[in-house]
């Protein structure tokens, strides 16, 4: 009952807000609006909310972009934004983002969705871990960060998300094809791997290996036979220069610093 009542706090929390957004921001609204709805009826698909989530965090980014320029050019934002969203992280510093928070729908979806839901939020929870990285990604600084292409974590998610948009075609239309665009955008445009050379081009191969008829697959391959003429243009062991050593393999605890 504790985890029922903080939901139900949450969104009333965030209620007081509305009355000056509906005209700033009225995806948000919309949102907040919807998710009320959504928590005190009778649950079912979370489609139509989570379209709304998606909205308001488009607007929610356009409004941090905004003040963030307004602000650089060393002037007064006449435009409020929330610093918060809830279901998103929210970056307001060195990196600007709204990215979702995995936890957060994955938990609604367990007490209030259907049986797709759940295995969406599960395969995105799988995918950002509630953090506001993709599980292949490593944050170097705010503003860069190095990728694991090919790795075992890798071919697992891409499995999931192209199975699941193969099941489920009409399902998560948006979501499901961005996931998989940035998997692809990984595999084929990435320059700052976190792993050593080897390591990349056996990725590379277990991704052909796996997927060999993956749509990008004759562009993946292109890209392995100019790791192998050393003209891909990937640093490889990205991040090295920073003193950062190894990347932590998935799965295992960071050791204890020394006492």
């Amino acid at each position: 009952m504790r985890g029922l009542w903080m939901w139900g706090c949450l969104v009333l929390a965030l209620t007081p807000s509305l009355a000056w957004s509906q005209a700033e921001l009225p995806a948000r609204e919309a949102y907040l609006e919807g998710l009320r709805k959504y928590w005190n009826g009778p649950g079912g698909s979370m489609q139509g909310v989570f379209a709304l989530a998606r909205a308001a965090a488009r607007e929610q980014l356009d409004a941090v972009i905004e003040w963030d320029k307004t602000l650089a050019a060393g002037k007064i934002p006449k435009k409020r934004f929330e610093r918060r969203l809830p279901g998103f992280r929210v970056g307001t510093a060195k990196a600007l983002y709204v990215i979702v928070d995995s936890r957060f729908f994955l938990e609604l979806a367990q007490k209030r969705g259907d049986a797709l839901d759940r295995k969406l939020f599960e395969l995105l929870h799988e995918t950002y871990n509630g953090s506001a990285s993709r599980l292949y990604v490593d944050r170097i600084t705010d503003v860069t960060a190095c990728y694991h292409m090919g790795s075992r974590e890798f071919i697992k998610l891409y499995r999931g998300w192209t199975q699941f948009k193969a099941n489920h075609p009409r399902a998560y239309v948006e979501t499901v094809n961005e996931e998989l665009q940035a998997m692809e955008h990984t595999m084929l445009s990435a320059t700052c791997a976190c792993s050593s050379r080897e390591v990349v081009d056996a990725g590379f191969e277990a991704f052909l290996k796996v997927f060999p008829k993956s749509p990008i697959g004759p562009q993946v391959r292109q890209r392995l036979e100019r790791i192998h003429a050393n003209t891909s243009g990937i640093t490889f062991r990205c991040g090295q220069e920073l003193n950062l050593g190894d990347p932590i393999p998935y799965g295992m605890e960071p050791p204890k610093p020394s006492p």
